[in-house]
């Protein structure tokens, strides 16, 4: 498997995390997105977009970073990164759906404007533009919060679904982020962030 991928990029790690949760053999191919080399017609034969992260795997050409790690999931389920069953999928993905279309948008005003890896490369974000992410998290943690009330991960067990969540909670934590009023969450994100395959990502990533 070829995995594309650019630096201080949530999206990318989060695949990065997966693979290494799986132990899956890749090789890494770095991209500079400054450069545009992401933009290059040989890369946009992968993805048409010309966006980070991409993996191939053989004939396969796959995009989307929660999309690729439902691929390496089902790919390799001894690792038991989704559930068997319907109920299970299902509960996987609402986390999904949860974290692509409401957590990670308010994370990354946030993130932009207080982290300073991100800041450092990116630029930073319209203090406004924070601060409506801000309200949005406000809405959005306490959910996950109650979520994690007598369990350790979203699911039954460890899967996807937390994997999914951690780059961009993470990078908001790097900007000092007060998550004092979640105990349950900031106590699983330490979970999350003290795995092998997270460290390896985040070494990768924003190192």
């Amino acid at each position: 498997m070829d995995f594309y991928y650019g630096k201080v990029s949530g999206n990318s790690s989060r695949v990065l995390f997966c693979l290494e949760e799986i132990g899956a053999p890749y090789t890494p191919h770095l991209l500079d997105t400054k450069a545009g080399e992401n933009q290059t017609d040989a890369y946009k034969s992968v993805n048409p977009m010309g966006k980070i992260p991409s993996l191939t795997d053989g004939g396969v050409k796959l995009w989307e970073s929660n999309a690729i790690n439902w691929y390496l999931a089902e790919k390799f389920p001894a690792k038991k990164l989704i559930p068997d069953t319907p109920e299970g999928r299902a509960e996987v993905h609402r986390w999904l759906f949860f974290q692509i279309g409401h957590v990670t948008p308010a994370c990354v005003p946030v993130f932009r404007s207080t982290n300073p890896k991100v800041i450092a490369f990116w630029g930073e974000a319209h203090a406004a533009s924070a601060e409506r992410g801000r309200k949005e998290l406000a809405r959005y943690l306490p959910v996950i919060e109650e979520r994690l009330q007598g369990r350790e991960w979203l699911a039954d067990r460890f899967s996807i679904a937390d994997i999914a969540m951690t780059p961009h909670l993470w990078c908001v934590r790097g900007g000092n982020f007060d998550f004092s009023p979640y105990p349950k969450l900031a106590a699983w994100l330490d979970r999350l962030t003290s795995r092998p395959a997270w460290k390896k990502a985040e070494q990768m990533i924003f190192s």
